[in-house]
C-alpha cells in the first residue's frame, strides 16, 4: 500500500491542535477524554506459571464436549472475574503491540462475550502495520486442566485473562488492549460516513436479510450496521468461523485505505470524541500520539493482514454438529511471532 499522502500527515498536525483544544474544552471535554480508561486493567508483575504445553492431553472428545459447554456462560453463572495483565518483557523496542477486541453489543454490557479478536503490532523501523484476526472457534488450554474456545477467555476473565493465554501459548508480549463493542462500531463506522466494501451476490443477501435493506453485489459503501453485519458473516461462503476471519481482514484493509484517503480535519474533532467516548484502552496518550506520528509521517507504510489460526496449521473439529479449530500449538507460535516481530523468538 502506498504510504499516506501530504495531506495525511497536515492531518495529523490538525489532530494534534483538536486534542489541544479538546483537552482545553472543559470538565466535559475531559470526562470524554479521560473515558478511554475506564476500568483500565492492572499490569502487575508476573510470577504465575505458564501452562506447560508438553503436558497437555490431546483433545479428546470429552475434553472437546466439556470446553464447549463451557464457553459463553460465565456471566450467567457469576464466574467474571477480571484477571490483571502479566507484565512481559519487551521482545522489540521497536514494535508496538496490542490486543484488540470487539464484543457483542456495547461495552458497557456486562456479559462480556467477543465478536471479534484482534492483534496488532507496529513496526516503527520497517514502517509496517501488521493485523493478525483470531477466529474466534480456536480452542485453547485456559489451564492445565481446562480447554475452551478463546473467545471464552475474555467471557471468563476479561482482556487480562485473553492477553496472559496468548502470550503463555505463543511467547508473545501483548500488554496494550483496545476494547469496544459493536453498538459502538456502528457508531464508528457512520462517524466516517461508512465503509466501502466490495460484496458477493451471498453477502449482499445476508446482510440485506440482516438489516431490512436492499444491497446488491459490487462495491458499495456500508453503513454502520451493515459493516458489523459483514463482519460477524459466517454463512456466505461456506467456510465458517476462518471465512469470517479472513472477511473482518478484508474489512480492516478497506478502512485503513478509505480512512488515508477520507481523512481531513473538516471531521477529525467529532470523529475523536466518539472515539474517545465508546473505546476502552490502556495505551497511554504519549504512546497514541507516537503510533499516530510514525503513521502519519511514514513515507511508505506498508500494511499487513494475517489470519490465525495459518494456513496447514491447525484441525477442523466437529462433534454434534459442533465446531471449532485445534491449533498446532508449535506452528502456530513461530509463525505468529515471525507475523508480529518479524523473527523467531527463542
Amino acid at each position: 500500500m502506498k504510504g499516506p499522502n501530504r495531506k495525511l500527515k497536515i492531518t495529523f498536525l490538525c489532530l494534534t491542535l483538536a486534542f489541544i483544544l479538546f483537552a482545553g474544552a472543559g470538565a466535559i471535554g475531559f470526562r470524554a477524554l479521560f473515558r478511554i480508561y475506564d476500568g483500565k486493567i492492572p499490569i502487575i508483575a508476573n510470577n504465575h506459571k505458564p501452562i506447560d504445553l508438553a503436558a497437555l492431553p490431546t483433545p479428546n472428545a470429552e475434553l472437546f464436549s466439556e470446553a464447549l459447554s463451557k464457553d459463553t456462560d460465565y456471566y450467567e453463572t457469576g464466574e467474571i472475574v477480571e484477571v490483571p495483565i502479566y507484565e512481559q518483557k519487551k521482545i522489540d523496542r521497536f514494535i508496538t503491540s496490542m490486543v484488540i477486541v470487539i464484543q457483542n453489543g456495547s461495552i458497557k454490557s456486562e456479559e462480556k462475550q467477543t465478536d471479534m479478536i484482534f492483534l496488532a503490532s507496529y513496526n516503527q523501523l520497517l514502517q509496517k502495520f501488521t493485523v493478525v484476526s483470531v477466529a474466534r472457534d480456536t480452542i485453547v488450554p485456559l489451564s492445565e486442566d481446562e480447554w475452551a474456545r478463546i473467545s471464552a477467555a475474555y467471557a471468563r476473565g476479561g482482556v487480562g485473562l485473553l492477553i496472559n493465554t496468548l502470550n503463555d501459548l505463543f511467547g508473545l508480549d501483548l500488554q496494550n488492549y483496545v476494547v469496544t463493542g459493536t453498538d459502538e462500531l456502528k457508531l464508528l463506522a457512520d462517524g466516517i460516513d461508512g465503509i466501502p466494501a466490495t460484496l458477493t451476490k451471498q453477502e449482499a443477501k445476508y446482510i440485506s436479510e440482516q438489516t431490512q435493506s436492499a444491497l446488491s453485489a459490487g462495491k458499495q459503501q456500508l453503513n454502520g450496521e451493515q459493516i458489523v453485519a459483514l463482519l460477524l458473516d459466517r454463512t456466505s461462503d461456506n467456510k465458517g468461523d476462518l471465512g469470517r476471519a479472513e472477511r473482518q481482514l478484508e474489512i480492516v484493509h478497506d478502512a485503513f485505505d478509505y480512512m488515508q484517503r477520507k481523512f481531513d480535519s473538516s471531521f477529525l474533532y467529532p470523529f475523536f470524541h466518539t472515539i474517545f467516548k465508546n473505546v476502552r484502552s490502556n495505551l497511554d496518550f504519549v504512546s497514541l500520539r507516537d503510533v499516530g506520528y510514525e503513521m502519519a509521517v511514514a513515507d511508505d507504510l506498508t500494511f499487513e493482514t494475517v489470519r490465525f489460526p495459518f494456513d496447514d496449521s491447525f484441525t477442523e473439529l466437529n462433534m454434534d454438529g459442533t465446531y471449532a479449530i485445534l491449533p498446532e500449538f508449535e506452528k502456530c507460535r513461530i509463525l505468529l511471532q515471525q507475523t508480529l516481530y518479524g523473527k523467531e523468538v527463542k
